[in-house]
């Protein structure tokens, strides 16, 4: 058979309306194509600041692209202005130089020296400024743009102020402000309100942006429409949704991803591609104050056959995540269906084969599937405007009677439909939630951290709709930091295979992958496929990658989907690590059995390190503490833990972590000198007492500045720093030290949310 090409799609996050669009676009667009695989990869966004967020290591996203080359994708369709809005331009090129010279096309972004389709910005941010302008007289005009190294944002802007400058109105700097294309956008609406108090509409970059600006004018008890025009770009699924509706700019992006597939396929073909651009169109809604002054549709446009198109579209607005095909066939039905109900009702006189008529065509839209795409919310206040508008045509009681009839008939078989389709998404739903939580708890009941660990949450898939998942997994887990560059092995180890919805044991020799492998392991399913690829990771540490099915729950639920398997390779590193242990305690504690060796022969110093262990500090300490009670001084006893040895190991190597620990005790006993007693308590922890005249605090910034010191001296990449806690134990208490080393831990705990997390010193 022949070996099928495979299309990398990088994106920004699989979970936003944008990306889902595209998606659906792309992946419709290669249904017609039997040899092509797709493969959604995202990133997230390159240089985003994390301060704040609830994931501080999304970073980790970015390394999903260093998986990719060019034995394992034949071309790439990469969205770099979502990827790249919130980094430079320099920044975007140093990217996509790093993708390994693989055949690319760009979406919905500019960049030089490659070929790409974007939407025209002009014709539907003119056609809904026109609008504004020449129907509603609106004079005074803001923007909330975006950075200009985001392509379609400076041409958007040079739009705005095109029409501005073409029908002479006022532009000042006040009344553009950037954004960073999100919801996000508070204090930048919340600024530019209040640098234009006279403002009569706000364009916005996109609706995710005109989002953000609802929720200020709510605080501010402004509406939507009313109080200021608001105009959106994207035609988003939540813009529709919100109330008042936004007006928009159409973009497709489903068209988009269909166009940027087709780009790609004659681009392989060996055609000359360039830039390309799609028509944008106008979509007037509620946020530009209604069609008239009740609000409602007017009784003439709902009796009008020509806009029935339109009013699929606001209905239906959920057909774009089908493909192209079912969409169109969707569309002729409501319209056929909408026209016969039309003339049924509009009719003088009518027969029950006419009624008949109509029946059939309803039956063939709820056959058709076009209530899995219907907005109940919308649907409902359009048939129940209609029937008045219907009502209002017939001044015969007798045939209003017979209007009411048989549309009343139509619209409760419409609900009861719709009530049924709603069942059986909840039923799906419950049972997409089941085989979640049992993920979940299959995670907490591993006891052994071995592959059959995978395996067991690789099942799980099967009800959410997934058959086929593939786990890779790196030999030793890798320790990244932010703005490091990320070193890719070249290989993992497929660990668990879900295939066609089975599972297959894969014996260790057959579990190396290399990465032109990674689409095309020997367990992968034979069958064309649409899957995401995403980063396993916990924390600074990268543990592999998942291969599994794109489906509709990854859209709103594969992050969550992630983190789960990125918590369980956590826990089965952690099982692995333990049962290592464990054996290694086992095979120990043998020998000292056999040796008779005694716990308390232990020498009172720390083999490591030559400063006392933990039972010679205890010893000494309170031998201290109680002649210091004698002469009526206090003591400070202070719990130490030595910041980051884990990642000093795992870079560095046990070397350089014994390196480390012998620096703490050296710097400790420095500055503890002649009136304290310091000691090494276990691992990374230490502990002393001093009796000195230095207070707590200064105690604390004298460590720290010895440590400076040092660092500054030291010729070792890293830094070596402690977090410290402090008790102090009055000459007249009669607290333990046992109970004020309890303390100082406590203390120690609000400390290390502080530490110095300066590691590396090229970082710092």
């Amino acid at each position: 058979m022949k070996k099928r090409k495979t299309i990398g799609f990088l994106v920004s996050g699989i979970m936003d309306n944008f990306t889902e669009y595209m998606c659906k676009g792309i992946m419709s667009a290669a249904a017609a194509d039997d040899d092509v695989n797709i493969v959604v990869v995202p990133v997230k966004y390159i240089d985003r600041d994390l301060t704040g967020l609830p994931d501080k290591f999304e970073y980790q996203y970015k390394t999903n692209a260093y998986n990719l080359c060019r034995e394992n994708v034949d071309a790439l369709i990469v969205a770099t202005d979502c990827i790249g809005c919130l980094t430079s331009r320099e920044n975007m090129i140093d990217f996509m130089n790093s993708l390994d010279d693989i055949p690319t096309v760009l979406i919905a972004a500019r960049m030089e020296g490659y070929p790409g389709v974007t939407f025209d910005n002009k014709s539907g941010i003119i056609e809904g400024m026109e609008y504004l302008i020449n129907e509603m007289g609106v004079k005074n005009f803001c923007m909330m743009g975006a950075p200009k190294d985001y392509s379609d944002a400076e041409e958007r802007r040079v739009v705005f102020r095109d029409v501005l400058d073409k029908y002479g109105l006022r532009f000042e700097e006040k009344q553009y402000i950037e954004t960073n294309l999100t919801n996000m956008c508070l204090e930048e609406a919340r600024t530019l309100l209040d640098a234009n108090p006279d403002v009569e509409a706000i364009f916005c970059i996109n609706d995710l942006v005109a989002m953000g600006l609802y929720e200020v004018m709510k605080e501010r008890g402004l509406m939507p429409g009313q109080d200021i025009k608001v105009l959106g770009f994207d035609n988003d699924l939540t813009g529709s949704m919100v109330s008042p509706s936004l007006s928009t700019v159409d973009a497709d992006a489903v068209e988009l991803g269909r166009h940027a597939y087709d780009m790609t396929m004659r681009m392989l073909r060996g055609e000359d591609v360039k830039e390309e651009k799609l028509p944008t169109r106008f979509v007037l809604r509620d946020s530009f104050g209604g069609m008239d002054s009740t609000g409602k549709t007017s009784k003439e446009r709902l009796l009008d056959k020509r806009l029935l198109d339109e009013y699929f579209e606001k209905i239906f607005y959920r057909y774009r995540n089908a493909d192209a095909e079912t969409g169109l066939k969707l569309k002729k039905s409501f319209v056929r269906m909408m026209e016969h109900v039309l003339d049924f009702a509009m009719a003088d006189q009518v027969s029950p084969n006419d009624f008949k008529l109509v029946q059939y065509e309803v039956d063939e839209l709820i056959n058709e599937g076009a209530l899995i795409y219907t907005d109940n919310d919308i649907l409902i206040p359009y048939m129940d405007e209609l029937q008045a508008a219907i009502l209002a045509v017939h001044d015969d009681l007798e045939r209003k009677s017979i209007t009411y009839r048989h549309y009343s008939f139509i619209l409760k078989k419409l609900i009861k439909e719709m009530s049924n389709t709603t069942i059986r998404y909840e039923e799906k739903l419950d049972g997409i939630l089941y085989s979640m939580k049992t993920m979940v708890k299959d995670t907490l009941n591993f006891t052994y951290g071995n592959d059959h660990s995978y395996s067991t949450i690789v099942s799980n898939l099967d009800g959410m709709g997934i058959k086929n998942a593939y786990v890779y997994i790196y030999d030793k887990p890798i320790v990244h930091l932010e703005k490091e560059e990320f070193d890719n092995p070249g290989y993992m180890r497929l660990k668990a295979a879900l295939t066609d919805g089975g599972i297959n044991d894969i014996p260790y020799s057959k579990q190396k992958v290399k990465l032109k492998n990674l689409f095309d392991n020997q367990f992968i399913t034979d069958k064309k496929y649409n899957m995401v690829l995403m980063p396993l990771y916990f924390g600074d540490t990268i543990y592999g990658s998942i291969l599994f099915d794109l489906v509709d729950i990854v859209f709103h639920n594969g992050e969550f989907m992630t983190n789960q398997f990125s918590t369980a390779a956590r826990v089965i590193e952690i099982l692995k690590q333990n049962n290592d242990i464990q054996k290694q305690l086992e095979e120990n504690l043998a020998v000292m059995a056999e040796n008779n060796i005694k716990l308390d022969r232990l020498s009172r110093n720390d083999v490591l390190t030559g400063i006392l262990n933990r039972r010679g500090f205890y010893d000494i300490a309170q031998d201290v503490i109680k002649s210091n009670k004698q002469k009526g001084k206090d003591t400070i006893v202070s719990y130490v833990d030595m910041n980051n040895l884990k990642i000093i190991n795992d870079r560095f190597g046990h070397d350089d972590g014994d390196y480390s620990l012998k620096v703490v005790s050296s710097v400790l006993a420095d500055v503890i000198d002649k009136k304290g007693v310091v000691g090494r308590i276990g691992g990374d922890e230490y502990a002393f007492i001093y009796y000195g005249d230095i207070s707590e605090e200064g105690l604390n910034v004298e460590i720290r500045k010895h440590f400076e010191e040092f660092n500054s001296r030291s010729d070792k990449p890293y830094n070596v720093s402690v977090s410290c806690g402090f008790y102090r134990i009055k000459s007249d208490s009669g607290i333990s030290l046992e109970d004020a080393m309890a303390s100082a831990d406590q203390d120690l705990y609000i400390a290390k949310q502080y530490k110095d997390n300066r590691i590396l010193k090229d970082l710092t």
